[in-house]
């Protein structure tokens, strides 16, 4: 079988599968798994991982007679280690076969104690260690262009070998049976078993020590849709989230955060909450003790600083992170969520609430819900009502209130529930002038404008001429649109003059088109 995998993506598919196997030696590690064993063969959970794997892979190479240079290089790229002295050769040889077949050919240690676990934790981390073994031999058969009978064999064999020793006999656990091992060989896709898994997490009614977010992730782009299936097939086929897809995601809204002009300080607090959550997620797959860690967030700052600009960010990223399901934002603000009768107010925010489920709720000016508290102001009924909705769908929705600095401290203390949820502020800074002027520079670049330098020095320095009280009003990037869309106007007054303007002085912004901003 051709493989319609690039040989970059199998390798992302050892390397990732090799990380899933060290994840499940980690518990068995941190639950104290390994301390009988290591007194007695004196080698890290690290190392004897490291060399079984190895050992398979050199053991399928050499069985099937596959070995070549990019076998080699795979074997160790993988690993990392050298566990079987490869590197003082120029190829596999037979005595290597030897080595590695008696370590293949020892009870797996390792799957044994994943057994173990399973029984003691009701898990299925057994499974999971057999699966993405599995994933790595296949992606070094993909890798020579050897899915073929040869292959098939030596792995169904090998799983027979390795099966009873991690048969349990207890209902409740699930294993990797032969059915599901046949059809991720006889497979192009790498994610058959992750659906079992998965499975039989829910129908035990728990979520197991694994985060289901690990599993069946481990399809990639360049992926071929296989032609031919039949419905059986169609109906079998695995649901599979594309990993690439949702890591180049992430990364694609963190480069457009990165990227936004200024707010230096407002990156870093962005980015470290995401590196905290990462590190959640990874505490979680080790079974750590989970980390309490509040995503709704309070921004403070004058307007037009970017605070509806990174909130949509925040809501796509979240999503990609697996904290929200949608990662929508809707925006809102007093008016959105107050009504002017009694008993009508918890109703509105009700529905506004409903419309952001899965999504971020940012909602401008709060401090304006807090008020005076006066007869026929419904502020507090809303805040009320938040407050209970925030609790009730604490799992699929964010909250972000937004404001003045001291205001929004004021509108906190209103309730006591606000206080509770909201302990991450970030502060949006007024734009300096160099700032303001790449935005406007960003703008037209952006319009498929060129601004003359003379231009570029009259918005520079009209900016610098702006007072504290004048800068107050200006309305930092809103104000800048503002003046881009006065400058275009007198483009335009300008270009009119013209029978027919050239594609050259429509796209160029003079000195006269400035002059009266």
């Amino acid at each position: 079988m051709q493989s319609s995998y690039s040989k970059e993506t199998l390798y992302k598919i050892g390397h990732e599968n090799y990380n899933k196997l060290s994840r499940l030696s980690f518990l068995l590690l941190e639950g104290g798994y390994w301390e009988t064993p290591q007194s007695v063969i004196h080698k890290s959970i690290e190392e004897v991982l490291a060399l079984y794997v190895q050992a398979v892979c050199v053991s399928l190479s050499l069985s099937c007679r596959l070995y070549h240079e990019e076998d080699i290089r795979f074997i160790l790229d993988i690993v990392k280690r050298d566990m079987l002295g490869i590197e003082d050769g120029d190829m596999l040889t037979e005595s290597m076969k030897e080595a590695a077949d008696r370590i293949v050919n020892s009870p797996p240690i390792l799957l044994q104690l994943c057994n173990l676990y399973d029984l003691e934790k009701k898990d299925c981390i057994a499974a999971s260690f057999l699966d993405a073994l599995f994933n790595i031999l296949l992606a070094l058969t993909d890798l020579c262009q050897a899915r073929n009978r040869d292959t098939a064999s030596y792995l169904m064999a090998y799983y027979k070998k390795v099966n009873v020793f991690y048969n349990s006999g207890d209902s409740f656990i699930y294993r990797m049976g032969e059915r599901e091992v046949f059809r991720k060989i006889n497979s192009e896709e790498f994610g058959t078993a992750p659906l079992f898994l998965r499975t039989s997490h829910r129908m035990a009614g728990e979520e197991g020590t694994l985060n289901e977010s690990t599993h069946g992730k481990e399809s990639h782009k360049g992926k071929r849709k296989q032609e031919g299936k039949t419905a059986e097939q169609e109906e079998s086929a695995v649901p599979e989230a594309d990993f690439e897809t949702e890591k180049d995601g992430l990364e694609e809204l963190l480069s457009e955060l990165n990227a936004l002009i200024g707010l230096n300080r407002v990156k870093e607090e962005i980015n470290s909450l995401i590196n905290l959550i990462k590190v959640k997620k990874i505490r979680e797959e080790y079974g750590m003790p989970a980390m309490n860690v509040s995503y709704h967030m309070v921004y403070t700052g004058n307007p037009g600083t970017g605070k509806t600009t990174v909130a949509r960010l925040v809501a796509a990223i979240y999503k990609e992170l697996g904290i929200l399901s949608k990662g929508n934002l809707v925006e809102t603000d007093r008016s959105g969520l107050v009504a002017g009768y009694v008993g009508q107010t918890a109703l509105k925010v009700k529905e506004v609430v409903e419309e952001a489920l899965g999504g971020v709720l940012f909602i401008d000016e709060a401090y304006s819900l807090a008020g005076d508290n006066l007869p026929g102001d419904f502020g507090k009924e809303a805040i009320d009502a938040l407050v209970k909705l925030m609790e009730d769908n604490r799992d699929n929705l964010v909250v972000i209130v937004a404001g003045y600095k001291e205001e929004m401290k004021a509108f906190l203390k209103s309730n006591t529930g606000l206080i509770s949820r909201f302990n991450r502020f970030i502060e949006f800074p007024d734009y300096t002038e160099k700032e303001l002027t790449d935005i406007l520079l960003s703008m037209a670049d952006r319009a498929g404008l060129t601004v003359e330098e003379e231009a570029k020095m009259h918005i520079t320095k009209y900016l610098s001429r702006m007072g504290t009280e004048k800068a107050k009003e200006f309305g930092n990037a809103r104000g800048i649109r503002n003046i881009f869309e006065k400058i275009l106007i007198n483009q335009a007054n300008r270009l009119a003059a013209c029978d027919k303007p050239t594609k050259e002085q429509v796209s160029v912004i003079h000195l006269t088109d400035v002059r009266d901003i």
